[in-house]
């Protein structure tokens, strides 16, 4: 059904081989990316059907997500050991 490709790690003496060949050989086959877009949308219109975007429409505008990292840090305890 599906095929998985297990790389081998390269030992020290083998010279470095193109990322394009390496990414040629990862790439998944069109029937599991088939495979993986329909199982996706399923988990999407499941997470529609239950009101999930709904919920976070609720939160629209109310949410920020900038994070003051010095904030952050004061708050934090470190170990002095």
């Amino acid at each position: 059904m599906t095929e998985t490709r297990v790389e081998e790690p390269a030992t020290q003496g083998e010279a470095k081989e193109d990322p394009w060949a390496r990414y040629e050989r990862m790439k998944l086959i069109p029937e599991r990316v088939a495979e993986l877009r329909a199982e996706l949308q399923r988990r999407i219109d499941r997470a529609r059907a239950d009101g999930v975007y709904e919920g976070l429409m609720k939160w629209k505008g109310k949410v920020h997500w900038d994070i003051d990292i010095d904030a952050l840090r004061e708050d934090r305890e470190f170990d002095s050991d």
